[in-house]
């Protein structure tokens, strides 16, 4: 016997429909993780009811014992989909659960339990010698998108197989060019590590290579100003840090010099989800507001004093040391992949490679994963595991300045690996990594923001670059 059967489900400008298992707005499908669906599904279907923990760990996971964290996870998921950054659509009721604050509309249609044909259409049953309906323009609209898709998917490959083939200009001439479908293992086997002197820092060799920069339109956690990925090339070898500058190493600098460092860093006393603040500057790079030991990374420096660090390293070495390019940075953290992390995409494997604001961190926006530090502040450098290059520390621990003024617009930014400059208008450079105030959003390798280039916070540091091939 016939039954009404539920087919979609309205909410604010999204679909959702349970015959599919899909989430669209408009034509665009919004791909989820399977138990983010059934939270999601849970709470449209519960609609402007408060649902606490409890009932939506029984409902969703029902005998499987998972903490609180994994609810965390899914809701910060749909929000980050559903563009519900002001929590509009989920409301948090503090301690207390999750409620969806939208007006739901239901569309069913009548047909046999088992029918799983495509989506219903609201025409009437056809009589009894009627000429058969056309086809919804709709439905016809979404089979030609759909093998459209296919054939760009298709040519897209092509272009990308005949890049690989053809390799840049310089691939012929350096054979450790790391191109745009580079392996990171075997990119892995091409380092040298060095130090130039004893207080020096170790530097590892990374070759001439290409790219793709900046985070596709469905990365997790992206913002606009990273820019859709975009083809860089780095045109000569370099070293980077495989660590970032210690306490020790720039306490050093500080002696050896004479450079006065003044206390006026700024530590968060707030540190809630919806309401960070910072305190009164008043903090330094000894004393940063944590308790740090001389091989955490050096923290509370401004961009100024990490450029003359690396002036320092220039007159002790005879050598042109120098702050990374913004390009060189993300080179080198992606570390020829070109996932949200050097590791994949998975932000619960990152408390392995990552000391960032996890879920068992004080600040309020902790999230992904629970590590076993429960201290606040760094840790130190070379703790956690590398990245496929050899480099510690590209995710998280501390930002880290670079040699770029800072731009919004990705299109202002080279294309060949140098640095984007404002003459004498350097008011904000880049910063790049995150820190452990940092939510697993913005440690990924795409992630970029900026900074007053006079300003100390207790979250800042650095790690230095070398020219090789002059």
């Amino acid at each position: 016997m016939d039954r009404i059967v539920p087919r979609i489900l309205r909410f604010d400008r999204f679909v959702l429909d349970l015959r599919r298992g899909a989430l669209r707005a408009g034509e665009q499908d919004i791909e989820l993780r399977p138990k983010a669906f059934e939270v999601l599904c849970y709470l449209v279907e519960n609609a402007g009811r408060l649902v606490s923990h409890d009932e939506l760990h029984d409902s969703v996971w029902g005998n499987v014992a998972v903490s609180n964290d994994s609810i965390v996870q899914c809701i910060r998921e749909l929000r980050s989909k559903l563009g519900d950054d002001e929590h509009r659509l989920i409301k948090t009721v503090a301690r207390r659960g999750y409620m969806l604050d939208a007006t739901v509309t239901e569309h069913t249609a009548a047909g046999p339990a088992s029918d799983e044909s495509a989506l219903p259409s609201e025409e009437p049953a056809l009589q009894p010698g009627a000429a058969l309906p056309r086809e919804p323009t709709h439905t016809r609209m979404l089979g030609l998108g759909a093998v459209l898709a296919i054939v760009a998917i298709l040519l897209v490959g092509a272009a990308w197989w005949a890049i690989d083939q053809m390799g840049s200009p310089m691939s012929g001439a350096n054979p450790n060019h790391v191109q745009l479908g580079e392996n990171s293992a075997r990119g892995s086997q091409l380092h040298t590590v060095f130090k130039d002197c004893e207080e020096c820092p170790q530097m590892v060799v990374l070759p001439a290579g290409e790219f793709l920069m900046g985070s596709p339109a469905g990365e997790i956690g992206r913002k606009d100003v990273e820019g859709l990925p975009r083809r860089v090339v780095i045109p000569k070898r370099f070293a980077i840090g495989k660590f970032l500058i210690t306490v020790d190493q720039f306490s050093r600098f500080v002696a050896e010099t004479g450079m006065t460092i003044s206390n006026m860093c700024r530590v968060f006393v707030r540190t809630d989800r919806d309401n960070p603040v910072w305190g009164p500057a008043e903090a330094s790079f000894r004393h940063p507001g944590f308790d740090t030991a001389g091989s955490h990374p050096v923290v509370c420096i401004n961009w100024y004093e990490a450029q003359q660090y690396a002036t320092w390293l220039q007159r002790r070495t005879g050598k042109p040391y120098r702050l990374l390019t913004e390009s060189e940075w993300e080179y080198a953290a992606r570390a020829g992949t070109r996932t949200r992390y050097s590791f994949g995409d998975d932000e619960t494997q990152l408390c392995a490679y990552a000391r960032f604001a996890d879920f068992g961190s004080r600040f309020g926006w902790g999230d992904a994963c629970r590590s076993a530090t429960s201290a606040n502040g760094t840790i130190p450098v070379g703790s956690l595991r590398p990245n496929p290059w050899g480099l510690f520390d590209m995710h998280g621990n501390a930002w880290e300045w670079v040699q770029d003024c800072w731009t919004p617009n990705a299109a202002d930014m080279p294309g060949n690996g140098s640095a984007f400059t404002r003459l004498n208008n350097c008011e904000e450079a880049v910063i790049r990594g995150g820190s452990f105030a940092s939510g697993s959003h913005r440690v990924r390798s795409a992630t970029r923001g900026p900074a007053p280039v006079a300003v100390h916070n207790y979250n800042n540091g650095f790690r230095v670059a070398l020219s090789l091939d002059n």
